[in-house]
């Protein structure tokens, strides 16, 4: 009996709990609104509506309450009259075609705190310059507006704006206060609707610009428009213009205010009407910090009129070109990565590439260009010149290949010398005899070769650095002298190589201390990442763990600290390794029983300068002291054993920087930012809690100065180029290289 009761009354309270319905106070307004739209009985439950969606007002009500409309079109027209302020926990607001607010709406709007987005199909109600949108909106996208726009919209802080598809009667107001909170703006243009050309201004942390013009192709007087170069767009990172008519289009003038948009990386033009004035000169965009900027046109006239070159590129750009037609001479290749260009018909010879020293990639298809391949095309990684009118000859690079492997990159072409059946020939493949042969025992390095007609490099372990002439091979982690390894070339050829790994050289030690254990740490380069390595400590031999980090970062090998010998404060000890029958340097290092900066964060000047460093540091002995800054030395002017002042250099803005610190071969780092020049900013005194700051009880794994005493013998690195490591430091990557580290001790 007692189960029977006990199930009874569970039944009872879920099924109260699932017939959970609106809240009381929105039953009424939801009710009437579906009523009148949609013919929605009034007797049911507006939750159940497919068009509401609803959620629980907290976990032990019974009562729901909307959190999104999302309204689809009705069979007729419908207005909004009804006053939806009650549903106060509204989140998204949807309103389809048809389907239009009254100008009441804007009245109480403020009062839906919770309110993300609002998205209108049809819009024709002006929205008054005193109306207050809540702080939560994000994200207001209208189409279709048939009236003036109010400034309310643009003076709030909404950070997405979206006005799309407007409609005669439609205009913009004009801009007056400054917004600092709008980041993503997509504005449509018409001849009558006006254009406020201070949006630079007003709108002073914009990332994303679209412009949408509209024609009207019935129209005349048609009015050119620009944006003012008055302001700086200091944020943008995208500008997309799109003009949807090209019979007879209104003209944007590019070149009045892209001088003032310093880190922009994608630039899109779609259809006629942005244009290059002449009486400016070449677009010049050389200047722009991006660190790849893509600069995109469809269907575009923008450089039909150049005469001569009119726009240059930052470093490492791509350009990528649709349905255009335009001279190649209109572009300034310096500073190009790739180039892309389809279905051009302007007539002309494949584009001169002599000045191009950072070209990587050409791309041309199904454009008028007609007579050879140069030979300078050889040198492009990533080449494809098929669908094209190219009637002359290829030259010995593809002749190689022959039209098996060559084809795919420049057929179908009316060639003279190439077609499909061509047979491989290359008589002028030549390897050069001089090639780097002293690697990296990380597995990170290259025997880096030159040659003629080398390839591109499709074998396995073979990437092309400059097509044809200079590729890397890839060597595996490992240790010792007298290795070598044959590849085969995308013509066939066959060639041996001999290296060696690097000897060991040891840079500086740390004794870390994680979950209650010590270990003692060495760092350097030439280690063994296979197999353990022999560490010999003042004439004793150890057996430390395989090394762990490389590539940007030092090595790193390590055992426990209890089996290490003893060392009293400030005593000195030697260190040395043998890795694959190679002895490395001896060093002479200092034992300290702390040393720690206090410091949480340096922050620097990009014009260099001189900065205080606190913390506990050991020893007065300034000779023992060297300071660096992501590998390159700092001068310490003056030191203590709990304050020392260093001098450093200039630096980029930026926060990939760590200032190290090695007393006696104990390193210490610091996360270093370098901001606008000014005065010296004042060290954050906090003092940190990663291994890199507090080295008494988890110091620091990412020595990277050699110490101060000079090594019995520097090895041979590999180029500084091409796959070679660098000295760049990682405090994260050394912290994950630790809990790894300790892995193995387990």
């Amino acid at each position: 009996m007692k189960i029977i009761l006990t199930l009874s009354i569970f039944l009872i309270c879920f099924l109260q709990l699932g017939q959970s319905v609106i809240d009381p106070s929105q039953k009424d307004v939801m009710s009437d609104l579906l009523f009148n739209m949609y013919g929605y009985s009034l007797g049911l439950d507006p939750c159940q509506n497919l068009f509401v969606i609803c959620k629980n007002i907290n976990s032990t009500s019974t009562f729901q309450t909307v959190t999104n409309l999302n309204l689809g079109t009705p069979t007729q027209e419908y207005v909004i009259t009804q006053d939806l302020s009650p549903l106060q926990n509204l989140t998204v607001f949807e309103l389809y075609s048809s389907i239009y607010l009254s100008s009441s709406f804007f009245n109480y709007v403020n009062k839906f705190t919770k309110l993300k987005e609002i998205y209108l199909q049809s819009f024709n109600v002006t929205i008054p310059d005193d109306t207050i949108f809540p702080a939560s909106l994000e994200r207001f996208t209208i189409y279709n507006p048939s009236v003036p726009l109010g400034r309310a919209t643009f003076e709030s802080n909404i950070k997405n704006i979206f006005i799309n598809s407007p409609l005669i009667g439609f205009s913009l107001p004009t801009l007056i206060n400054v917004n600092p909170y709008l980041e993503y703006l997509s504005l449509p243009v018409t001849f009558y609707s006006g254009f406020p050309s201070n949006l630079s201004q007003v709108f002073t942390n914009l990332l994303t610009l679209q412009i949408r013009v509209f024609n009207d192709m019935n129209e005349n007087n048609y009015k050119n428009f620009s944006i003012s170069n008055n302001g700086i767009f200091k944020n943008l990172k995208d500008l997309e213009i799109e003009f949807t008519d090209s019979d007879n289009p209104q003209e944007f003038s590019i070149h009045s205010f892209l001088s003032n948009v310093p880190v922009i990386d994608y630039i899109y033009i779609y259809g006629q009407g942005v244009t290059i004035d002449p009486s400016v000169g070449i677009l010049d965009l050389s200047y722009i910090k991006a660190d790849n900027l893509y600069f995109n046109i469809d269907s575009s006239s923008i450089l039909n009129n150049c005469k001569g070159t009119c726009i240059k590129f930052p470093k490492y750009s791509t350009f990528d070109s649709y349905y255009c037609k335009f001279s190649y001479d209109a572009i300034d290749f310096s500073n190009l990565l790739r180039f892309y260009d389809n279905n051009n018909d302007y007539e002309q010879n494949l584009p001169n590439i002599d000045n191009a020293p950072l070209l990587n990639e050409i791309s041309i298809s199904s454009s008028i260009v007609v007579g050879d391949i140069p030979e300078s095309y050889c040198r492009i990684n990533n080449l494809f010149l098929r669908n094209n009118e190219l009637n002359g000859t290829v030259p010995s690079c593809i002749i190689c290949l022959g039209g098996n492997k060559g084809g795919g990159m420049v057929l179908p072409n009316p060639l003279l010398n190439f077609n499909i059946t061509s047979e491989p020939y290359c008589p002028n493949f030549k390897i050069d005899e001089n090639y780097t042969n002293l690697l990296p025992t990380d597995g990170t390095g290259n025997i880096i070769i030159t040659g003629t007609n080398l390839g591109w490099a499709e074998g396995y372990g073979l990437t092309p650095i400059i097509a044809n002439s200079k590729l890397a091979i890839t060597i595996p982690k490992g240790v010792g002298t007298n290795k070598n390894i044959t590849v085969t070339f995308q013509n066939g050829e066959q060639g041996t190589f001999y290296y060696s790994y690097i000897p060991p050289f040891i840079k500086s030690y740390a004794i870390i201390e994680l979950f209650g254990q010590k270990f003692f740490t060495i760092n350097g380069t030439g280690f063994n990442y296979q197999n353990s390595n022999n560490i010999t400590i003042n004439d004793q031999q150890f057996t430390f763990i395989n090394a762990l980090g490389g590539g940007d970062n030092d090595g790193l090998t390590g055992w426990y600290f209890f089996d290490i010998p003893n060392f009293a404060t400030e005593s000195n000890f030697t260190v040395s390794a043998l890795v694959g029958g190679q002895s490395s340097n001896e060093v002479t290092f200092y034992y300290f029983n702390s040393i720690n900066i206090t410091e949480e964060k340096l922050v620097l000047n990009n014009t260099g300068g001189s900065v205080d460093i606190n913390g506990s540091f050991g020893t007065n002995n300034t000779s023992l002291v060297s300071v660096s800054i992501n590998g390159t030395n700092c001068l310490v002017t003056s030191y203590t054993n709990s304050k020392l002042t260093i001098t450093y250099p200039s630096n980029q803005v930026g926060d990939n920087y760590v200032l190290t610190l090695n007393v006696g071969g104990y390193a210490v780092n610091l996360v270093v930012e370098y901001i606008e020049g000014g005065e010296t900013p004042t060290p954050s005194t906090t003092p940190s809690t990663t291994p890199s700051t507090t080295p008494s009880t988890t110091p620091s794994i990412t020595p990277s100065t050699t110490p101060s005493t000079t090594p019995s013998s520097t090895p041979t690195q590999s180029p500084g180029d091409d796959g070679s490591t660098s000295s760049t430091l990682s405090i994260s990557f050394y912290l994950i290289t630790l809990l790894l580290l300790i892995q193995q001790f387990i």
